[in-house]
């Protein structure tokens, strides 16, 4: 069990705003809300950016709704609040601490958009603060799932609850009209991301009423985090000392070939599904200003190139994202894109900056 301290740990509840879209989460700043994590999944990159254990202590920032109170007062309206960093918001120290709970009544207070990433069927009990914020501008919960197996989930997050149990939360989440989606990840490679493994577990994910489902890929930081996986990989099978290396090399991130060949067979089967890869427009059509709504479509049109190996055009969408995201509008070029016939209607007449 860790210890649990309450101090001064870090000068801002949110940190500091993300420079790109993050069309994935729709987050603008990803928080922290409890430094440590009592869950301790072995493949979390936490464990890379320590040399104590994960596990060991619980930090909390004292006054959390206070500090979040004078932040949010001097953020843009539209900057979601992303509560979907390395910890849990909804760890087993909220019960007893709720500082997540403090956080959230002071975005319904300020009528602030917030999406909670977690792992925990803890999240039901804030419930009705969640709905508030989603009737009164945006709110979304997303559920991290790894394997459908529960030999491979309980291996690397043997102190979290099971695949069940969060499959029961999206089903329980979608009772409330809010929007749900789930994160695969990590995907590890050749241990729950082969054909079988992703067709039953985004089987599983349909029938469960996600919303859309995105995912990504094991990142290995640093020696120590190589070596903790491994260990995790030595009583799933017979996993070779090169095996990791061989994907991986000196990079953080497994090699292009293989995640591009992935990426295509996850896209044919969501699509098989018809399992949305990002959420869908109308949950989130006039919850924010004009730009931002149709930079954040953009956006998810790009990544969907990105995933089908369409690196020039991913890299054009994006551009052109970022360029609406900060009021410029070229029309000509809007005109010609896939997504305008979705957003085409919000345009009306609504007199736009840049032509």
């Amino acid at each position: 069990m860790p210890v649990y301290l309450i101090d001064q740990n870090r000068p801002s509840v949110f940190g500091a705003r993300i420079p790109t879209i993050d069309d994935a989460t729709m987050a603008r700043y990803h928080s922290t809300i409890y430094d440590g994590c009592e869950f301790g999944c072995d493949y979390c990159t936490g464990w890379s950016m320590s040399m104590r254990s994960l596990t060991e202590s619980v930090r909390m920032m004292p006054n959390i709704a206070m500090r979040a109170q004078a932040e949010l007062a001097t953020m843009h309206r539209d900057d979601v609040i992303g509560l979907i960093a390395d910890s849990d918001p909804y760890q087993p120290a909220e019960p007893t601490y709720r500082r997540t709970r403090h956080v959230l009544q002071m975005c319904v207070e300020a009528q602030h958009p917030v999406v909670i990433m977690t792992k925990s069927p803890l999240v039901i009990q804030d419930i009705e603060l969640i709905q508030q914020i989603y009737t009164d501008r945006f709110a979304m919960v997303i559920v991290t799932i790894i394997s459908h197996n529960a030999d491979v989930q309980s291996r690397f997050e043997h102190k979290s609850p099971s695949t069940d149990e969060r499959l029961a939360l999206i089903r329980q989440l979608k009772k409330y009209d809010i929007p749900v989606g789930v994160a695969l990840q990590p995907l590890i490679p050749y241990v729950n991301d082969t054909d079988y493994a992703l067709k039953r577990l985004l089987s599983m994910i349909s029938d469960a009423g996600a919303d859309y489902v995105y995912w990504d890929y094991l990142k290995i930081l640093n020696s120590r985090h190589y070596q903790r996986i491994n260990e995790s990989l030595i009583w799933l099978g017979n996993y070779p000392p090169s095996y990791l290396r061989n994907l991986y090399g000196n990079d953080s991130e497994v090699n292009r070939v293989y995640r591009q060949e992935r990426n295509h067979v996850l896209l044919q089967l969501c699509d098989s599904l018809q399992l949305p890869i990002r959420l869908p427009f109308t949950y989130f059509a006039r919850r924010f200003s004009l730009e931002r709504t149709v930079a954040y479509l953009l956006a998810q049109h790009a990544s969907r190139d990105d995933l089908m190996g369409r690196d020039v055009l991913a890299a054009q969408g994006r551009d052109l994202a970022q360029r609406v995201w900060h009021g410029e509008w070229p029309l000509a070029v809007l005109q010609k894109h896939p997504s305008y016939p979705i957003f085409q209607p919000l345009l009306g007449d609504t007199p736009l900056g840049n032509v």
